[in-house]
């Protein structure tokens, strides 16, 4: 390509000769990998540095993809292992996501989706090996240099290398992830209109992999793009059930448009300017909360636990307690002690506060609540409701 970015032919090529390896498990991944090259040709006005990060990145999903395929073939036995009843967190970013996920994976029951084990699958980790896991040290290292570096990330997300995180990598090795770290605009439209039913059944190879020597096998997701995809993942996890957060739009949109406008580099932010990624942010959110929507009243209300923002906030342990019991799990004194003391170091404004204005995103919250008007009134959701007419 003429744009600083290798061709496809080019980027596989080079992977098997990185890896020594040749079998990518079939090509339906391609085309994902086309619309993004396209669109961080044709959408982001990235420097040359920033350019080879984007670059990198997909080479490390073709190597690991290359990678899990070798490992299957030496352990086709894992093909076919069980998962037991996954849980997945969704709703919209930035309304709670994030704490309970974190604290619902200081409970050993659970298997987490880590980020570290993620970025790099194989080998599977090993339980009696991971506190000298290179990856986890590696991906610790960094967080401890984010937070150093950028102290407002603190206030703006968790960042727990143990804890479940989105599965933006595992997705990303079908090259179908969201990629919201990313200004791929024409790639984020293309991803909202896909079916993700073959994506997930490579999303439970992957798991199938994580969990091999790294129990137990009743997995804790946390992604709220899921909501975009909700029925396509019953194929994959036939017997998944997912726990919805719910908060005012006209607070978590603009919220999550600022925490992604910190993850772009700063020459892109200043090239496309705030108001763009806001209306992106926005359009993007009200297309995944109409699909979930939809797909919530295809699947029917029992695989469904809701969870307000500000009910979580005020009582974690009554929501925790009502989850448990819903999902016919013990809550043992243990962890719950585990669950107090998180909550105890992480309530809310325990690492700063996160300032944000919906204006500077080119956003207004009582227009947002005029948009998300029925998912308002369909979730009970605690809004300045005069404003939206209600």
């Amino acid at each position: 390509m003429d744009d600083g970015y290798p061709s496809v032919d080019a980027l596989l090529a080079g992977a098997v000769r990185r890896t020594k390896l040749s079998d990518f498990s079939g090509d339906d991944f391609v085309e994902g990998l086309e619309v993004l090259l396209d669109s961080l040709a044709r959408d982001v006005p990235y420097e040359a540095a920033d350019r080879a990060k984007a670059i990198e990145l997909i080479r490390r999903r073709l190597d690991n993809r290359l990678r899990i395929e070798a490992w299957f073939k030496a352990n086709p036995e894992v093909e076919s292992a069980p998962i037991e009843a996954p849980v997945s967190i969704v709703g919209l970013p930035r309304t709670g996501t994030s704490a309970l996920g974190n604290v619902m994976s200081r409970d050993p029951q659970f298997r987490c989706l880590r980020p570290w084990e993620q970025m790099q699958p194989c080998p599977p980790p090993r339980i009696e090996e991971e506190a000298t896991d290179p990856r986890r040290i590696a991906y610790t290292a960094f967080v401890d240099r984010l937070l150093r570096e950028e102290p407002e990330q603190a206030a703006m997300h968790l960042w727990d290398p143990e804890a479940t995180m989105e599965d933006t990598e595992v997705l990303g090795l079908q090259f179908r992830a969201q990629q919201m770290t990313m200004p791929v605009f024409s790639y984020h439209a293309w991803w909202r209109g896909q079916d993700m039913r073959r994506t997930f059944t490579y999303h439970a190879r992957v798991a199938r992999l994580l969990q091999s020597s790294r129990p137990p096998n009743r997995w804790l997701f946390k992604a709220p793009h899921h909501k975009f995809h909700l029925d396509h993942m019953l194929d994959a996890y036939p017997d998944i059930r997912f726990i919805f957060t719910h908060r005012d739009p006209g607070k978590s949109v603009p919220s999550y448009a600022s925490f992604v406008s910190s993850l772009y580099p700063a020459g892109v932010v200043a090239s496309i300017g705030k108001a763009r990624i806001g209306r992106e942010v926005h359009k993007h959110l009200l297309s995944g909360m109409h699909a979930a929507m939809a797909a919530r009243a295809k699947l029917g209300p029992e695989r469904f636990f809701d969870v307000h923002h500000a009910e979580f906030v005020a009582d974690p342990m009554g929501v925790l307690e009502r989850i448990y019991a819903w999902l016919g799990l013990p809550l043992s004194d243990d962890t719950s002690a585990k669950f107090e003391r998180w909550h105890a170091e992480n309530a809310s404004g325990a690492h700063g506060a996160h300032r944000y204005a919906a204006e500077d995103y080119g956003l207004s919250a009582d227009a947002i609540r005029a948009d998300y008007a029925d998912y308002i009134r369909a979730f009970d959701i605690e809004t300045p409701k005069a404003r939206i007419g209600a």
